[in-house]
């Protein structure tokens, strides 16, 4: 039998039917090409820890709007003990400043009517 003879074409035919058996088996062995069942339990599973995910988040956030509430509220309650603290502070403030020009008018008050008087005598 010459090279010539050999059915070259056949040949190549049964190779690529092999490849595209050996290339199959070998997808599925790689985990390539799964079953349509095994793909809609991981879709499932996926979705699931998805809403998991979702609703864990969702409870964090009403949780930290909750906290951040109450600190809001003590932050207001502070701040409005502050601002009296500094109101009572301003008032005493004023009184001493009252009492003080008061003290010097009446000081002034005072030198004036010693002056008169010395000049008088």
């Amino acid at each position: 039998m010459e090279f010539a003879a050999i059915p070259w074409v056949q040949g190549s035919l049964v190779t690529l039917a092999l490849a595209v058996i050996v290339s199959g088996f070998w997808m599925v062995f790689k985990g390539h090409l799964v079953p349509r069942s095994h793909v809609e339990d991981v879709r499932a599973d996926r979705d699931a820890r998805i809403a998991q995910a979702e609703k864990d988040r969702d409870e964090r956030v009403a949780e930290a709007e909750k906290d951040a509430e109450q600190w809001r509220s003590l932050f207001e309650q502070e701040r409005s003990a502050h601002e009296a603290t500094r109101q009572a502070y301003a008032e005493e403030t004023r009184a001493v400043l009252l009492a003080s020009t008061e003290g010097a008018q009446i000081a002034a008050a005072l030198l004036t009517e010693i002056r008169t008087r010395q000049i008088e005598a």
